[in-house]
């Protein structure tokens, strides 16, 4: 049942639907005040050969048009759930070689976090990108998966994936992994 309720919630908001303040008691939104949508730009990344991939990996985004907003607050007022959502296409590099790939990565995300601001749980309906890491509970990549998934992030900072539905595909093998 709460598989259910989380992905009816994730995929109302998915369409950008919002209810209207008459229908709140039938709304999976109900007791959300949603903050209003700001713009978001990702700015890339470069990582380590050994960090993801064998390999150093930089990702750069060729289109955006992202908004994220704020969902939830903690009492003491940190961030406690956002949304993100919008186009985003990145070219990911092997730069030991300068091979490269493009991905859409342009899905829905919902992060989730703890008192302190580190990620307890990612829940995303793709296309979205995931790092996994040597000792995670998931084979180390760059993962891009598509569908509904949820990313838990464990209090020594370990990922795992505790919901996985759709396609994963790991940028790292695409380039040359």
């Amino acid at each position: 049942m709460k598989r259910r309720v989380a992905f009816v919630l994730a995929a109302v908001c998915a369409v950008g639907l919002l209810p209207a303040a008459g229908a709140a008691a039938e709304s999976p939104f109900r007791g959300l005040d949603p903050e209003p949508w700001e713009p978001y730009a990702d700015h890339g990344f470069s990582v380590p050969a050994g960090y993801v991939c064998s390999f150093p990996l930089k990702a750069t985004p060729l289109e955006q048009d992202m908004i994220k907003r704020v969902l939830e607050r903690h009492p003491d007022g940190a961030v406690e759930l956002e949304e993100y959502k919008g186009p985003l296409v990145v070219e990911y590099e092997n730069t030991d070689t300068g091979a490269t790939v493009v991905r859409d990565v342009g899905g829905h995300g919902f992060p989730r976090y703890r008192n302190d601001g580190r990620l307890e749980r990612y829940t995303a309906i793709g296309p979205v990108a995931f790092g996994m890491r040597e000792g995670d509970d998931h084979p180390k990549g760059f993962w891009i998966v598509d569908g509904y998934h949820v990313v838990e992030f464990a209090e020594d900072g370990t990922r795992s994936f505790s919901v996985e539905n759709g396609t994963k595909e790991n940028v790292c093998e695409a380039l040359g992994d």
